[in-house]
């Protein structure tokens, strides 16, 4: 299996898991829920899916492969990494029902950015 299929599939993968990520945070939101640990471990899963995403990207850089659109996509890549930490800065001072919606709207941010990343590669 080559790398780039690997990247190809991994990132299929991460478009359709941040979606999900997403709807299942608007549903609990919408149940008047905070944030569950299902949900952080459905986040965390998610954002290691972004890191190996992003480790095989790299890999393939340093093999000398180079996306379509060059430093955009690799932009895209540097983003999706950042849902977790940019859940947390956003989630300093909300608890409860604005935590989740907060987790909801980033959650549905990374599926906009995995999706341009993938139309860029």
């Amino acid at each position: 299996m080559s790398l780039p299929f690997l990247h190809g599939r991994i990132a299929t993968a991460l478009v359709l898991f941040t979606l999900a990520a997403g709807v299942y945070g608007l549903a609990e939101y919408l149940r008047k829920k905070p944030i569950s640990p299902s949900y952080w471990g459905l986040i965390i899963f998610g954002n290691l899916l972004a890191l190996v995403q992003g480790s095989l990207g790299g890999w393939m850089a340093l093999q000398g492969a180079q996306p379509t659109r060059g430093w955009l996509h690799i932009l895209y890549g540097v983003v999706t990494v950042l849902w977790i930490p940019a859940i947390r800065l956003l989630n300093r001072h909300r608890a409860g029902r604005d935590a989740t919606l907060t987790c909801t709207l980033v959650s549905l941010f990374e599926f906009a950015v995995a999706l341009q990343a993938m139309g860029t590669a």
